[in-house]
Order: C-alpha cells, then structure tokens, then sequence
C-alpha cells in the first residue's frame, strides 16, 4: 500500500483469520455497526527456493449505511478515516475483515474526535470573524486528514469571502477531487459555499455547488431557489427558470422563489429595471412562464436571500440580504422591496 495509509507487516504467511462475531463490534446511533476492522493482504517476493510470503494489514472504519451494506475508509498514520470510501456487503465484511474494538476505541475514536474538535474550533473563529485563527485550525485539520470535506469547505469560505479568488478557484479544484459521501449531514456546506461563492463574484462556481448540493438532497426548495439566484446574477435566464421552477414546484408557498418570478416578469416589462440590475434581455418564453406561474399568485413581494441557516433534524438549507431596491424613477407596483 502507498505511504499514506496505517500498514503493518507482518512477516510470512499468517496462521489464519476467523470471521469476526457480531458480538464483537462496536454499534452506533440506531443500532449501526461502526467500529475499526483490519484486512490481511499476502504479498509474495521473490522466486523459486527464496519465494517468501509476507502479510501487510490494512486497518479500515467501517460505517453501517443500510441493511447489508457499510461504508469502508482505510485509516491513515494519523489514526483517522481517510480517502474515499468503498462500498461493501455484509458478506464481504464477515469473510474478509477482523473487528478490531479495542483499537477503535482507544485510538481511532479518540483520533477522531480531536479532528472534530479543532475543526469546531475553527468553525467557532469563523463564525466569529477571527479569520486568521480560524484558517490556523483549519490547516491543523488538514495535516491531520488532508481531504476533510468539512475544513475544506471551511478554508473555501474564508477565502471566498476575503475575495480571494485565486486561492478560492485552486480549493475548489481540490473540492471537486473529494468523493467523500455526504449523509445528509453536510450537504449544507454546498449551499453555504455556494451562497459564499456567489456573493464573491464566482457565479458559475456557485452553481456547481449548488447542485453538488442537490446531489444528495433532490427535494430541497431553498436549494434551487439558491441555485435559481446564482444563474440570475450570472444572466442565465434558463438556468435562473428551470431552478426556480423546480422550487415552486416543491414549495409553492416559498415567497423568495415568488419574488424572483414578480422581478422577471418585471424587468421583462421595464427595460430600465434590465439596465439598473445590468440584465441581459429576457428570452419571450422565459418571461411568459413566469407570467403563467404568477397567475394564480397574489401579493407584492421582495427579492430574498440571507444567511443560511442549517435545520441538522430536517437536513435542509433555508433562504433567508436582499437586493438593493430598484432606483424611485422605476420602481413599480409588481416589484416592492419590503425590508
């Protein structure tokens, strides 16, 4: 195996492995098995009377993701879950892996929970405008597991809004490499990224998070609301449509998704408010679904977007700055801003 990952040789040809019991590993919320295992791979050297065998043990972190199936992450020098994770069956883990509990917990669970501590920590400074501190913890946490999608997404909100655009595009490079699985805990860090991305200037990198995002949660209204946000504020009158179709679709009653269909039809009756927000012209077929969809619509709403507040129970992002209201000479019944 390469240098980064935990190995250990030892020597000829082993004894044997039994199945490991059930009894034997550690289970988590809801009754799911995770816990450490270990791999035996025989590697021979040599030829002839000098052929030898050596074993090599590969340690794992096994995550239970359904009724027969786990989630495997080989564990680095460093004690940690690392790299990407292989998919495996129950039947492959009682034949192939040894438990390996005690490992697990006096050394991999502890491992593990320092990294989440000082990515906490680094969030913490985030949150609280210590960038610089922030940044410190987030590169502890990377010396410690170089791909960790959280600190990661940390850095990239940092730079992003620093207006470090460089820095930003070579993470984001980084991010794209990442295949890390996203339970339904973390696909807000997309969002947020991509809110950070947008306000940054980097529209079209917006949009590739935002439906990174919708990758790993397909019924998410504010998701393509933001997706929806980010294709208006780059003129992609398509993209900024079939987004914001889709969240009404989820949710009719979303009013930031309403206000955005009243500004097109708007801007698309008004070519002063098309130079003030500096648009370019709105396709007829564009402009006509949105009036289709307003209908049935009553109201006089306000673009909306805000700070992204995550509900970790729901799994969901929400909407919630708003534009800059349009100049006195061309504001218009159809378009008020209510802040």
């Amino acid at each position: 195996m390469g240098n980064d990952f935990h190995t250990l040789d030892l020597g000829d040809e082993p004894e044997g492995i039994n199945a490991p019991s059930a009894s034997e590993w550690s289970f988590g919320e809801g009754n799911l098995v995770r816990c450490s295992f270990s791999t035996n791979k025989v590697i021979k050297m040599g030829m002839g009377a000098n052929a030898r065998k050596h074993e090599s043990r590969i340690y794992w972190f096994v995550e239970q993701i359904d009724h027969d199936l786990f989630e495997a992450r080989k564990i680095n020098k460093k004690n940690v879950p690392s790299g990407d994770a292989e998919t495996i069956t129950m039947q492959k883990l009682v034949n192939e892996f040894t438990p390996q509990l005690t490992y697990y917990e006096d050394v991999i669970l502890p491992a593990m929970e320092e990294l989440e501590d000082i990515i906490d920590q680094g969030d913490e400074y985030r949150e609280d405008g210590r960038l610089y501190s922030a940044e410190m913890e987030y590169g502890r946490a990377l010396a410690i597991e170089a791909k960790n999608v959280r600190a990661l997404f940390g850095l990239g909100l940092i730079f992003a809004s620093r207006k470090e655009l460089q820095r930003t595009r070579e993470l984001l490079a980084d991010l794209v490499k990442v295949k890390a699985a996203f339970d339904g805990k973390n696909q807000h860090l997309f969002n947020e990224f991509g809110i950070s991305l947008r306000k940054a200037g980097l529209f079209s990198e917006a949009t590739i998070y935002y439906r990174r995002g919708l990758d790993f949660v397909k019924d998410d209204e504010n998701l393509y609301y933001n997706l929806a946000r980010a294709h208006y504020e780059e003129g992609n009158w398509d993209g900024c449509l079939e987004g914001l179709i889709m969240s009404h679709r989820l949710n009719p009653g979303l009013e930031v998704a309403r206000n955005l269909f009243h500004l097109i039809v708007s801007m698309a009756d008004d070519e002063r408010l098309l130079h003030h927000y500096d648009k370019p012209p709105i396709p007829a077929k564009v402009a006509n679904r949105a009036r289709q969809i307003l209908s049935v619509e009553t109201g006089k709403l306000a673009l909306d977007e805000g700070p992204v507040v995550f509900d970790s129970q729901r799994g969901r992002a929400r909407s919630g700055e708003r534009l800059a209201p349009p100049p006195e000479s061309v504001t218009t019944d159809d378009f008020n801003d209510d802040q």
